[in-house]
This record gives structure tokens, sequence and C-alpha cells, in this order.
């Protein structure tokens, strides 16, 4: 894009170098004619970019003059240094380098804000994978869904749902959202109605020839927010209270992803203490407890402690 390109110029141009026409052209992957008229429309723009003649010429900035970027507050300067998630960058397949743009933003930060800018990037580092990262290839099914996002492309997909049923369907791609390590493709179905697919669930993806409209109010963001919001509210929730060792306690707030306190009463003189916790369903509950064998004692509900006193029996009678 033409924006992008002048962008790109005025930060070569900014190391103070003459840059010959044929060398901006070939680092640009453009014409010299478009080179040329890139330069007249910096030109009009205000940029003070001239010319050079002879056969060491070239394109160059007036002396000392650099597009700072003294018009943002500082800490909306640094902002621009937080490292990239590199996993974000390899996903979408963009060849960028992370050293190449701080280096690049740099040129353009006043000299109060440099050594801040360099603080914030040694000392702060953002790893969007997982502690076991997957050698396996990016699902090939991001790459189409991203072309298909960028150019308002219809897509048919075969998708794979948590049930293992595979549903073939055209659906309209609006936005990619990365929530921790997994994609999600925000799209209409074909009842226009908004929908959230998970990427590595997309088992085929084709691109269609076919257009569609872009809703003009659609904001991906706020969509989100909203989304996830009446997702939480609408998971099932099996409420139970529990005594809890010392141990179990540390436990259950260290592994706090697969339950969630409610309220923690009173510790009694052996260390035990009163919880009250929230499970999605009944079976996540019997299956987390059981795993904390004489540690955790159920209160209520009552009929729970039959279920667990079974699954308990099961496993004893596995390995008789």
């Amino acid at each position: 894009m033409k924006a992008e390109r002048l962008i790109k110029i005025l930060l070569l141009l900014q190391h103070g170098e003459i840059i010959s026409t044929r060398e901006m052209a070939e680092e640009l992957e453009v014409s010299e004619r478009t080179v040329h008229r890139d330069m007249e429309s910096l030109s009009a723009a205000g940029i003070p970019v001239y010319a050079e003649r002879g056969k060491a010429g070239g394109w160059k900035l007036v002396d000392n003059w650099k597009q700072r970027l003294s018009w943002l507050k500082e800490k909306e300067m640094l902002s621009l240094f937080l490292p990239h998630a590199e996993k974000i960058m390899n996903d979408l397949n963009m060849d960028i380098s992370s050293k190449d743009i701080r280096d690049k933003l740099m040129l353009s930060l006043p000299e109060g804000a440099k050594q801040s800018a360099v603080n914030l990037w040694e000392r702060i580092y953002v790893d969007m994978g997982t502690w076991k990262n997957s050698t396996n290839e990016m699902n090939p099914a991001m790459k189409v869904m991203k072309e298909a996002v960028m150019n308002n492309k219809k897509v048919t997909i075969s998708y794979k749902k948590a049930n293992g049923e595979i549903r073939d369907s055209i659906v309209k791609p609006l936005g990619l959202v990365a929530k921790s390590s997994n994609w999600y493709v925000i799209a209409l179905n074909q009842q226009d109605e908004f929908r959230s697919y998970k990427v590595t669930r997309i088992i085929e993806g084709e691109i269609m020839d076919e257009d569609f409209n872009r809703p003009s109010d659609f904001k991906l963001s706020d969509h989100w927010e909203q989304s996830k919001k009446q997702f939480m509210q609408s998971l099932p929730e099996f409420q139970v209270k529990v005594n809890v060792s010392p141990f179990a306690h540390q436990r259950i707030k260290f592994t706090g992803r697969f339950v969630q306190a409610e309220y923690e009463g009173m510790t009694t003189e052996n260390g035990w203490t009163e919880l009250g916790l929230i499970f999605n369903t009944e079976e996540e509950a019997v299956n987390y407890i059981v795993g904390f064998g004489n540690q955790v004692r159920i209160l209520s509900p009552l009929d729970l402690i039959d279920k667990v006193t079974d699954r308990a029996k099961e496993i004893i009678d596995l390995y008789r």
C-alpha cells in the first residue's frame, strides 16, 4: 500500500544517507517511476525531500530533519516498544523482525525517551505460546482465514465440533482473535448469525470467489468482549461446600483453572479451612475432589459424598 511505502521511505532516508532511485525501487519492490511519484507525494505533504544530481546522486532529506514521535505522550511512545508476541507474528505469517521494528522506531524517538524505550525492551518479554509447544506446522486453515478476513471473501469450511461431529458450511470471516495460544475466527454463518470458530478445529477451508459486504457497525474488539461475557454467564455452575487440609488449600488456590473459590470460611485448630467451590458440572466436581484423596471433606451437597465414594470404589476395583 502507498501509505506503508511512504513510511518506509521516510525511515530509510532518516539514516541520513543518499539513496538512489534504483536502490529505493529495489528495496520497496516497485518501479522507479513509482518511486518518483512517491517522492512527489512526500514533497506535497511538506516533507523536505530533495534529489541530488550526478553519478553518486539520489534522494535525501534536508539535513537534521526528522519526523519525530514527539506529539505522543511518553507512555504512548513507550507502548510502541513493548516486545511483540513472536507466536502471533509467526501464526499470521508476517516475516517481520522485532529488532528491525525497534531500531526503526528508535530513529523517531526524542532523545529523552530513548533510554526508557531500551529499558522497556530489555526487561519485558511476551510469550504467547504454551509450555509444551507443538512441533506440528500451523493449521493451513489459518492462512485461508487470514486471507478471507483481509479481502472480505466467503469461505467453505469443514468444522469439527467439540462432540466430534463434522459440519460443512459457508461462512463470512470478519476477524481473527488470539486467545492465549489459540486462534478464533469470528464470522457470519449462512443465516448471518455471529459465530466463533476455533481455527484448529477447521479441518478444511477454501476461499470462494464470492465477496461479501462487511457490516459497517461491526467492531471486532467490542464483539469479542461481549461474546466472551455472554459465554461466561451461560456456563453451568455446580456449587460445593468442603473442608480442606492446608495442603489442599494451597493446591486449590494454585490450580484455579479447574475450580473457582466462591468464599473462604474459618480455619479450625487443625488447619483445615471451609471453602465454597464452584465447578462447571457435577462430574468435574467428583473427579477433582477424588484427586485430593483424604485432603478434602465434602460438607454439601450430601448426595455428592455418595458419588465420590462410588468413584473411589471404582478406582479400588480397577487396581484390585
